[in-house]
Protein backbone atom coordinates (compact mmCIF):
# COMPACT_ATOMS: atom_id res chain seq x y z
CA UNK A 1 0.00 0.00 0.00
CA UNK A 2 1.46 3.48 -1.07
CA UNK A 3 2.18 5.66 1.91
CA UNK A 4 1.81 9.28 2.26
CA UNK A 5 3.20 10.84 5.41
CA UNK A 6 2.28 14.42 5.58
CA UNK A 7 2.30 14.85 9.67
CA UNK A 8 3.93 18.09 10.64
CA UNK A 9 3.27 19.83 7.43
CA UNK A 10 1.23 22.74 7.15
CA UNK A 11 -1.77 23.73 5.20
CA UNK A 12 -2.40 22.83 2.42
CA UNK A 13 0.35 20.35 1.65
CA UNK A 14 -1.44 17.34 3.14
CA UNK A 15 -4.60 18.40 0.48
CA UNK A 16 -1.74 18.49 -2.44
CA UNK A 17 0.33 15.55 -1.35
CA UNK A 18 -2.69 13.35 -1.20
CA UNK A 19 -3.71 14.46 -4.93
CA UNK A 20 -0.69 14.04 -6.21
CA UNK A 21 -0.52 10.26 -5.00
CA UNK A 22 -4.16 10.18 -6.30
CA UNK A 23 -2.92 11.03 -9.49
CA UNK A 24 -0.68 8.10 -9.91
CA UNK A 25 -2.86 5.37 -8.17
CA UNK A 26 -4.75 3.30 -10.51
CA UNK A 27 -8.42 3.06 -9.59
CA UNK A 28 -9.56 0.73 -7.09
CA UNK A 29 -5.77 1.79 -5.22
CA UNK A 30 -5.95 2.57 -1.62
CA UNK A 31 -3.46 4.81 -0.02
CA UNK A 32 -2.60 5.12 3.22
CA UNK A 33 -2.62 9.26 4.41
CA UNK A 34 -0.78 9.82 7.77
CA UNK A 35 -1.76 13.35 9.11
CA UNK A 36 -1.88 14.43 13.26
CA UNK A 37 -3.95 16.89 13.39
CA UNK A 38 -8.00 17.76 13.08
CA UNK A 39 -7.78 19.77 10.73
CA UNK A 40 -5.70 18.20 8.05
CA UNK A 41 -8.06 14.88 8.40
CA UNK A 42 -11.28 17.51 7.56
CA UNK A 43 -9.47 19.01 4.59
CA UNK A 44 -8.20 15.84 3.07
CA UNK A 45 -11.18 14.22 3.98
CA UNK A 46 -13.28 16.56 2.32
CA UNK A 47 -10.94 16.84 -0.94
CA UNK A 48 -10.81 13.03 -1.39
CA UNK A 49 -14.84 13.02 -1.29
CA UNK A 50 -15.46 15.85 -3.22
CA UNK A 51 -13.34 14.04 -6.42
CA UNK A 52 -15.29 11.17 -5.95
CA UNK A 53 -13.37 8.99 -3.72
CA UNK A 54 -13.43 6.98 -0.57
CA UNK A 55 -12.06 7.39 2.68
CA UNK A 56 -11.95 5.29 5.69
CA UNK A 57 -10.47 7.13 8.78
CA UNK A 58 -8.53 5.35 11.83
CA UNK A 59 -7.05 7.26 14.86
CA UNK A 60 -3.79 5.79 16.06
CA UNK A 61 -1.72 7.16 18.81
CA UNK A 62 -2.35 11.15 18.48
CA UNK A 63 -2.17 10.18 14.49
CA UNK A 64 -4.72 9.56 11.83
CA UNK A 65 -4.51 7.02 9.32
CA UNK A 66 -6.28 8.37 5.97
CA UNK A 67 -6.99 5.14 4.01
CA UNK A 68 -8.55 6.84 0.81
CA UNK A 69 -9.28 4.65 -1.93
CA UNK A 70 -9.60 5.89 -5.82
CA UNK A 71 -12.32 5.56 -7.15
CA UNK A 72 -13.44 5.61 -10.92
CA UNK A 73 -15.72 7.95 -10.66
CA UNK A 74 -13.41 10.86 -9.59
CA UNK A 75 -13.01 13.68 -11.22
CA UNK A 76 -9.53 15.10 -12.40
CA UNK A 77 -8.75 17.94 -10.33
CA UNK A 78 -5.75 20.70 -11.42
CA UNK A 79 -4.66 24.01 -9.84
CA UNK A 80 -5.08 25.53 -13.33
CA UNK A 81 -7.86 25.12 -14.56
CA UNK A 82 -10.30 26.74 -17.55
CA UNK A 83 -13.46 28.54 -17.14
CA UNK A 84 -16.32 28.19 -18.48
CA UNK A 85 -17.97 30.49 -20.28
CA UNK A 86 -20.77 31.34 -17.51
CA UNK A 87 -17.92 31.51 -14.84
CA UNK A 88 -19.20 31.82 -11.96
CA UNK A 89 -19.03 34.66 -9.36
CA UNK A 90 -16.80 34.06 -5.90
CA UNK A 91 -16.51 37.41 -3.68
CA UNK A 92 -13.40 37.62 -1.59
CA UNK A 93 -13.28 39.36 1.76
CA UNK A 94 -9.90 40.18 3.16
CA UNK A 95 -10.68 43.02 5.30
CA UNK A 96 -14.07 44.06 7.74
CA UNK A 97 -14.47 47.30 5.68
CA UNK A 98 -14.99 48.11 1.71
CA UNK A 99 -11.99 50.55 0.32
CA UNK A 100 -9.99 52.79 1.58
CA UNK A 101 -10.52 55.40 3.55
CA UNK A 102 -12.92 56.58 6.67
CA UNK A 103 -13.19 53.26 8.71
CA UNK A 104 -16.85 54.05 9.73
CA UNK A 105 -17.82 54.18 6.10
CA UNK A 106 -15.59 51.23 4.91
CA UNK A 107 -17.37 49.15 7.46
CA UNK A 108 -20.79 50.35 6.28
CA UNK A 109 -20.10 49.85 2.47
CA UNK A 110 -18.87 46.39 3.33
CA UNK A 111 -22.11 45.80 5.25
CA UNK A 112 -24.52 47.41 2.56
CA UNK A 113 -22.60 44.90 0.19
CA UNK A 114 -23.46 42.01 2.05
CA UNK A 115 -27.07 42.77 2.53
CA UNK A 116 -27.23 43.72 -0.94
CA UNK A 117 -26.06 40.12 -2.06
CA UNK A 118 -29.13 38.81 -1.11
CA UNK A 119 -31.20 41.00 -3.22
CA UNK A 120 -29.42 39.96 -6.50
CA UNK A 121 -30.41 37.91 -8.61
CA UNK A 122 -27.83 35.81 -9.70
CA UNK A 123 -25.59 34.68 -6.08
CA UNK A 124 -22.03 34.23 -6.23
CA UNK A 125 -21.03 30.66 -5.90
CA UNK A 126 -18.93 31.11 -3.04
CA UNK A 127 -17.80 33.52 -0.16
CA UNK A 128 -14.05 33.86 0.53
CA UNK A 129 -12.79 35.25 4.00
CA UNK A 130 -9.62 35.81 4.82
CA UNK A 131 -7.15 37.83 6.61
CA UNK A 132 -9.00 40.10 8.41
CA UNK A 133 -12.11 39.16 6.79
CA UNK A 134 -12.33 36.03 8.75
CA UNK A 135 -13.70 38.22 11.81
CA UNK A 136 -17.01 38.84 9.36
CA UNK A 137 -17.99 34.82 10.08
CA UNK A 138 -17.67 35.08 13.59
CA UNK A 139 -20.08 35.06 16.16
CA UNK A 140 -20.10 39.48 17.09
CA UNK A 141 -19.93 40.10 13.28
CA UNK A 142 -22.09 42.74 12.35
CA UNK A 143 -23.24 40.87 9.05
CA UNK A 144 -23.12 37.39 10.67
CA UNK A 145 -27.29 36.96 9.58
CA UNK A 146 -26.75 38.14 6.42
CA UNK A 147 -24.16 35.77 5.73
CA UNK A 148 -26.07 32.66 7.66
CA UNK A 149 -28.74 33.48 5.05
CA UNK A 150 -26.52 33.69 2.03
CA UNK A 151 -25.28 30.41 3.10
CA UNK A 152 -28.56 28.96 3.99
CA UNK A 153 -29.43 29.89 0.39
CA UNK A 154 -26.55 27.71 -1.24
CA UNK A 155 -23.69 29.91 -0.98
CA UNK A 156 -20.58 28.14 0.11
CA UNK A 157 -18.89 30.46 2.55
CA UNK A 158 -14.87 29.34 2.85
CA UNK A 159 -12.90 30.86 6.19
CA UNK A 160 -9.21 30.19 6.24
CA UNK A 161 -8.25 27.97 8.81
CA UNK A 162 -4.70 29.46 9.15
CA UNK A 163 -6.54 33.15 9.48
CA UNK A 164 -8.72 31.89 12.30
CA UNK A 165 -5.70 30.33 13.64
CA UNK A 166 -3.86 33.31 13.68
CA UNK A 167 -5.83 35.93 15.46
CA UNK A 168 -7.08 32.75 17.85
CA UNK A 169 -10.73 33.09 17.09
CA UNK A 170 -11.47 29.68 15.53
CA UNK A 171 -14.11 28.70 18.43
CA UNK A 172 -16.16 31.88 17.27
CA UNK A 173 -16.80 31.01 14.02
CA UNK A 174 -20.29 31.07 13.74
CA UNK A 175 -21.07 30.89 9.97
CA UNK A 176 -19.11 28.94 7.05
CA UNK A 177 -16.80 26.08 6.87
CA UNK A 178 -12.69 26.08 7.84
CA UNK A 179 -11.11 26.09 4.66
CA UNK A 180 -7.38 25.66 3.44
CA UNK A 181 -4.95 27.45 0.78
CA UNK A 182 -5.58 24.63 -1.34
CA UNK A 183 -9.78 25.17 -1.40
CA UNK A 184 -9.56 28.43 -1.49
CA UNK A 185 -6.98 28.92 -4.55
CA UNK A 186 -9.09 26.07 -6.62
CA UNK A 187 -11.97 28.23 -6.05
CA UNK A 188 -10.91 31.65 -7.28
CA UNK A 189 -9.05 29.71 -10.04
CA UNK A 190 -11.93 28.49 -11.47
CA UNK A 191 -14.28 31.64 -10.99
CA UNK A 192 -14.85 35.46 -11.47
CA UNK A 193 -13.24 36.67 -8.25
CA UNK A 194 -14.83 40.17 -7.06
CA UNK A 195 -13.05 41.84 -4.02
CA UNK A 196 -14.72 44.98 -3.12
Amino acid sequence: MRRVDCRGLPCPQPVINTKNALDEAAQGETILVLVDNEAAVKNVSRFVEAQGHEVRIEEKGGDFYLYVTKKGTGQEVSLVSCAPEKTPVVVVLSSQGMGTGDETLSRLLLKALIKTLRDTSERPKAIICYNQGVFLALEDSEVLEDLKALEKEGVQILVCGTCLDYYRVKDRLAVGQVSNMYDILETMLSSRVVKP
